[in-house]
């Protein structure tokens, strides 16, 4: 039976703060499904008019195959498993929800400087194991009157800086796409090249998307340049950050640790990090808290909505070549 009714598909289950507000529509049908099959997502996609994902890949072939098709819609800020060409070239806005969870990912990376400053991950097991004797053989640490490096001083990056200089540290900032004024307007020293700076960097922390540009950004040469007993975290995107080259560098105690929330290749299995007790590391859920969950479901079903009504905010469109 036809219907003048649109059809959302949602791959991946999103917070009930979203489902609400396509539950509220009644020219909507909503179909929630849950894989990473891209060929059980291009069967359910055919018909659909828009699409909300949180981690699953939406290929050429899904794109190709939903000939109503009006909009994808990340269920956060990362777009590169979506193939934003083959949505181009239909005119088809890729969205993000750029609201949803940048304090999130920036407690995230405060929290790997933080646990690694004070020790955390050894002291807590001294204390179950009674052994409070050996307490004076961990060298713990101040953030304050440390400098931190922040590579990309986006929505993260620029909310990671006011925590950083909460806590008293210097803050240099790289970000080519943002004018230098404004990043002095967030008390962060700007540099036009990161690599002048890095021997005065006490940590490392990245905060920009994965491209041609940013893959391998941080390497052995930057390790190097970085003082001894330096910490380098990556809340961005695998690839950023040069794995084996930051695990020689930790084995060998040039670098005090690091702080991992992404990797390569996800799930990481088996990996050689996982012998390195000073190599922390979350599971791709910096973005993943309540409060990051709810914002990023109402937003990406925001956007859905936005572009059936008319009413879309370019700022949150990626490829904003399509808009008319």
């Amino acid at each position: 039976m036809s219907t003048n009714k649109k059809k959302v598909l949602i791959v991946g289950p999103i917070h009930e703060h979203g489902m609400a507000l396509l539950e509220g529509r009644d020219d909507i049908t909503v179909e929630v499904i849950d894989t990473l099959d891209p060929e059980v997502i291009k069967r359910h996609a055919a018909d659909a008019h828009g699409i909300g994902v949180r981690v699953a890949q939406i290929n050429r072939l899904v794109i190709d195959n939903a000939p109503n098709l009006q909009v994808v819609s990340r269920h956060g800020v990362g777009y590169d498993s979506v193939d934003q060409d083959a949505l181009t070239e239909r005119k088809i806005p890729l969205c993000i929800a750029p609201r949803s969870n940048a304090p999130s990912v920036a407690e995230q990376a405060m929290m790997f400087m933080l646990v690694h400053a004070k020790q955390m991950h050894v002291l807590d097991p001294m204390v179950r194991a009674n052994t409070w004797n050996r307490r004076s053989e961990v060298e713990a640490f101040d953030l304050a009157g440390r400098t931190l490096l922040i590579c990309g001083l986006g929505r993260i990056g620029s909310r990671l800086a006011k925590r950083a200089l909460a806590f008293d540290m210097k803050v240099f900032g790289y970000d080519p796409y943002i004018d230098p004024e404004k990043i002095r307007a967030m008390g962060v020293e700007p540099v036009a090249d990161f690599h002048t700076v890095l021997g005065e960097c006490h940590m490392v922390s990245v905060h920009c998307p994965r491209n041609k540009e940013t893959i391998g950004l941080i390497g052995k040469k930057e390790f190097d340049a970085l003082p001894a007993g330096a910490l380098v975290i990556n809340c961005a995107r695998g690839g950023i950050v040069d794995e084996p080259a930051l695990l020689d560098a930790v084995k060998s105690g040039h670098l005090v640790g690091a702080g991992l929330d992404v990797f390569d290749v996800e799930p990481a299995m088996d990996h050689p990090f996982f012998g390195e007790k000073n190599i922390l590391m979350t599971p791709h859920s910096a973005g993943m808290s309540l409060e990051a969950r709810q914002r990023s479901s109402y937003q990406t079903v925001e956007n859905i909505l936005a572009v059936f009504d008319g009413t879309l905010d370019p700022d949150v469109v990626v490829n904003k070549e399509v808009l008319g």
